[in-house]
């Protein structure tokens, strides 16, 4: 999830050109004075996201842990020796 967008950039999703026109696009829709805005809030919602990956990442690790240490506590045969 680290290098998200340069997988996007990579795969050929969006290329310089398309990245350029969105810009040009997003200005022109909300103004020069908005986009630091817009920018802080995706930022903020990136890191929550991100955030939230993570936490469940290590309650899936936590829990598989917990799996593996349980302890099997199946009763077994008592064998008697008795002497006659």
């Amino acid at each position: 999830m680290k290098d998200y967008l340069s997988t996007m950039l990579l795969a050929g999703w969006f290329g310089g050109t398309e990245i350029i026109i969105i810009l040009v696009l997003a200005l022109l829709i909300f103004g020069g004075a908005k986009l630091p805005q817009l920018g802080e809030g995706l930022g903020k919602m990136l890191r929550g996201f991100r955030r939230e990956l993570k936490a469940m990442e290590a309650d899936k690790k936590a829990e598989e842990d917990d799996k593996k240490a349980e302890i099997d506590v199946t009763p077994t045969a008592v064998k008697n020796d008795t002497k006659a």
